[in-house]
């Protein structure tokens, strides 16, 4: 769909603005890195936390980050994908896609990355999003699609084999936690099969 000012609007439930609400998306990451520094680390993922209670961590964790250059990476790796992919459903579908994703990647390391004790950051969920991206594709006969999807999971069994992708800890100034990113493209599967499933008791 080619984007002009008459085919754009603010409701959650069109598929046309969802563009929109995912720069509001972003502006909203952005605030997030300018709270003082207890304030911020009281959303990172922190496994000691979770486990005391502070639930909200699961999901905070993924909407903040290290510093402005991890969260630029992050926003323009969100920005890419929504401008691709967009069309695929409404903001509504978009936002409970992110908090799947989200929530599966911090899950994930909970139940089953033990030896991670914190992580902040959404590439994670992004990975999510690029499956639940590639399988919308798939879904439209595109065969890139396939290729994609393909690439996405050739590139985690990489990080689970071999650790982080070249330079990517010397980017962001962090180790990587890669078991975050198998985690997030979990929640993307998962949701593309709920997704798939109410289409068919629907049909």
């Amino acid at each position: 769909m080619r984007i002009t000012a008459r085919n754009i609007s603010f409701s959650p439930w069109l598929n046309s603005s969802s563009l929109v609400w995912a720069s509001g998306f972003a502006l909203l990451l952005v605030g997030l890195q300018f709270l003082p520094g207890e304030l911020h680390r009281a959303l990172w993922y922190q496994r000691d936390a979770v486990a005391g209670g502070e639930y909200w961590r699961l999901l905070s964790g993924n909407l903040v980050h290290l510093g402005w250059w991890h969260l630029a990476l992050n926003v323009g790796a969100l920005a890419l994908g929504i401008w691709i992919f967009y069309p695929a459903r409404s903001p509504v579908g978009w936002i409970t896609a992110q908090f799947v994703c989200s929530v599966s990647s911090s899950l994930g390391l909970y139940l089953f990355s033990p030896g991670v004790g914190w992580c902040v950051g959404m590439s994670g969920a992004l990975h999510g999003l690029l499956i639940i991206g590639a399988l919308d594709w798939i879904r439209q006969g595109e065969r890139l699609g396939w290729l994609l999807l393909v690439a996405w999971m050739a590139k985690l069994a990489w990080e689970q084999v071999n650790g982080a992708m070249p330079l990517s800890t010397e980017t962001i100034g962090a180790p990587v936690i890669i078991d975050a990113h198998l985690w997030g493209a979990v929640g993307g599967f998962l949701f593309a099969g709920g997704e798939a499933a109410v289409r068919k008791l629907r049909a």
